[in-house]
């Protein structure tokens, strides 16, 4: 087969063909084009900067603050463990934990300056696009620096992008989207190039490739985004195909392998049955996944030209027949804007491909591979450089062509509309409680929403309303929503109203019997109302369902030591230290059980743990007095109490404690003080009223 021939004609596109830049047709970017580069920069940093002190949130709770796997960055094999096809990301929380903890502003800087780097590569992606041989020829060509600058400023500025951004563990999609465009970026460049250097661009976009598959799994479509770049901008409408083409053979090598790897990681997922979870009270299989996809993106493109009603969480419920209104009026909605694509390909390519590239970076997300939330907005954020590409490319040069500075205008009003939007949802994501309130208010029917919101009450003491939103979640969800139930129950454990709450423990356990924290919650409520039998056998259940928990462990070690047994008791605090060795509470009661068996040494050293892992933890300072006292080490007794009342001026029994061993070490006036400080808060107590009338 021959090879396809350089285009000799000019190809219709979005804007009308003009006489070509003869005298430089690559025509560089200049310092100036940098310098408004830096104002999309900067627009990014102003309409982002209230979220620096935006919590945690949701899934952050599992994958970032309650993440083992990524306390070490260091040990790159446990977090490969964790999650391989997200490598990328997890590491780089890695990182943030060992540079700053969970201090949360550090990742926020981190997941903008992600996004940054994307409006930059969305810039450079669009200038080169323009500068491709099927557009050479066209006002496109001769627009491509503020058509760059506009897809990079609509980029940067919508406020459908929020989510992952401001949502610290969709890192994910930001991460994959950031490497997805840089791979596209590269080729083109490569492709570009006519010298050997351009080998160098492939291997480039090649890396950058492999960095977005480890960063999240849509990046599985690369290969078809490259092939729509070279159709749409580098093939005449004769396209052939040689297999003696070079880039047909790389082409060919990445399909398969991203087939191998699919199979491999995914085929066991394609037609896999999801039960109930995380609040929902239906199953998802793969038809009715993919049916409601046809409105789920109907509602995603709605979302990019008008972003309003965005919500965290969106309550969608399954399709389950194509002839459902909604269902069906989806389909015909998109295939029609995939007709629209086909029908205008050969005049209108920057459309067509925008559109292309949009339903090609969604499909691993919206089509027949069940995921148990049939909608977030995160999704979007790879797609949504297509319809930006249409508006910029497709828009800007039609407009210009009229009055250049009513395309200016026009693309500056939805940039301004768009960064104002953004920055106003920002101050949605403040806390758990802004969020999960505006969640509830836009989907009064998600029984997630009232038990999130509730969760965000009760961290702020509000127990009343908490409550209420606990018992409305499972209003909505009485048969599946067993963490519903254990809330409520916890809830009720802390009322000691032990009777209901165990009826909310029964029912978590009749929903998923293997509810290790359902146990543990039943047990203490069984503690609690007298009834120690109960309450061991359920968390010996406990410690068989989750052997690896050291809470469980620990919780048996409080029940054992309630019942004197405390060598039974000794072995579940070691067990927990074992399995959690930064744990202050299981070195304080172990160090209780030390100086019980007069074992004093050993108790003194569990004291001295807890202060070094907890410098304010004050019945470590109680405890370390009382076993100084009976070691007669009294002015390291009088130090701790000292300490101890520095932190707690209201702390009645270290200055009665002190005010006793002033007094056995005749400081009388020092033992008076403590004294009369102990019947100023407590007028009617009666020992230090008689060691007063006995000192006087």
């Amino acid at each position: 087969m021959k090879k396809t021939k350089p285009i000799n004609k000019p190809i219709a596109t979005t804007a009308s063909v003009v006489e070509q830049d003869t005298s430089n047709p690559s025509k560089k970017l200049t310092f100036r084009d940098f310098l408004i580069l830096a104002g999309v920069i900067l627009l990014g940093l102003l309409i982002y900067s209230n979220s620096f002190k935006c919590t945690f949130h949701f899934d952050d709770l599992n994958n970032i603050i309650n993440n083992p796997a990524i306390r070490d960055a260091s040990n790159v094999a446990a977090i490969w463990k964790h999650s391989h096809n997200r490598f990328l990301p997890f590491y780089s929380f890695a990182l943030n934990y060992q540079a700053s903890g969970l201090e949360v502003a550090t990742y926020h800087y981190v997941n903008l300056t992600i996004h940054l780097l994307s409006a930059v590569f969305v810039w450079l992606l669009t200038y080169l696009l323009c500068n491709t041989p099927n557009l050479r020829t066209t006002s496109l060509n001769k627009h491509r620096k503020s058509i760059a600058i506009c897809a990079a400023l609509l980029f940067v500025s919508h406020p459908l992008a929020t989510q992952s951004v401001t949502y610290i563990v969709q890192r994910m999609a930001s991460m994959a989207a950031m490497f997805y465009i840089l791979s596209v970026l590269l080729y083109v460049k490569g492709r570009l190039t006519e010298s050997a250097g351009k080998y160098v661009w492939f291997i480039g976009s090649l890396l950058a490739g492999i960095a977005a598959l480890l960063s999240k799994e849509n990046a599985y479509t690369l290969p078809f985004s490259l092939i729509l770049c070279e159709i749409v901008f580098f093939q005449s409408n004769e396209f052939k195909i040689s297999l003696r083409d070079y880039r047909v053979l790389g082409v060919l090598a990445g399909l398969a392998l991203i087939g191998t790897l699919v199979l491999n990681q995914f085929s066991s997922q394609f037609f896999r049955t999801l039960q109930p979870s995380g609040g929902t009270d239906y199953t998802v299989t793969t038809s009715n996944y993919l049916l409601t996809q046809f409105r789920v993106v109907s509602i995603y493109i709605r979302l990019l030209f008008f972003p309003y009603g965005q919500n965290l969480d969106w309550d969608i419920e399954p399709s389950y027949s194509l002839f459902e209104f909604k269902t069906l009026a989806g389909l015909l909605f998109l295939l029609g804007i995939l007709a629209l694509a086909v029908w205008i390909y050969k005049k209108q390519r920057v459309i067509a491909f925008g559109i292309f590239w949009f339903f090609i970076t969604l499909m691993v997300e919206s089509s027949i591979m069940p995921i148990e939330d049939n909608m977030f907005e995160h999704r979007t954020y790879l797609p949504s450089f297509g319809f930006f590409f249409i508006l910029a490319a497709g828009i800007f040069p039609w407009l210009a062509s009229k009055n250049k500075y009513l395309a200016y205008g026009v693309l500056g009003g939805i940039i301004l509309i768009n960064s104002f939007l953004t920055f106003e949802r920002n101050k949605v994501w403040a806390n758990e409680l802004t969020l999960w309130s505006d969640v509830v208010k836009k989907s009064p029917d998600n029984a997630r929403g009232y038990l999130n919101r509730g969760v965000a009450q009760w961290t702020v003491e509000q127990w009343s309303p908490a409550i209420q939103d606990y018992r409305k979640a499972i209003e909505l969800n009485p048969k599946h929503y067993s963490v519903a139930y254990w809330n409520l129950g916890t809830a009720l454990n802390k009322f000691s109203n032990w009777e209901e709450a165990i009826g909310n423990f029964n029912k978590a356990i009749e929903i998923y019997p293997n509810y290790a924290d359902a146990y543990v919650g039943r047990a203490i409520a069984y503690g609690s109302s007298n009834k120690p039998e109960e309450a061991l056998r359920d968390i010996n259940k406990a410690v068989e369902i989750a052997p690896g928990n050291a809470g469980n462990y620990f919780n048996r070690g409080v029940l054992f030591m309630n019942k004197k047994q405390f060598n039974e008791a000794l072995q579940d605090f070691n067990k927990t230290i074992a399995l959690d060795p930064n744990n202050v509470d299981a070195y304080i009661n172990r160090s209780t059980i030390y100086a019980n068996q007069k074992q004093y040494q050993a108790a003194l050293e569990d004291c001295n743990k807890c202060i070094t892992l907890n410098p304010k933890y004050l019945k470590a300072y109680g405890n370390r007095a009382i076993l100084f006292t009976e070691l007669k080490q009294f002015d390291k007794a009088i130090q701790d109490y000292s300490t101890l009342i520095q932190m707690n001026s209201g702390s009645i029994q270290a200055y009665l404690n002190r005010g006793v061993l002033y007094n056995q070490m005749n400081q009388t006036e020092n033992a008076k003080q403590d004294f009369l400080m102990v019947l100023k808060l407590d007028p009617k107590n009666q020992y230090a009223n008689s060691i007063l009338s006995s000192m006087n």
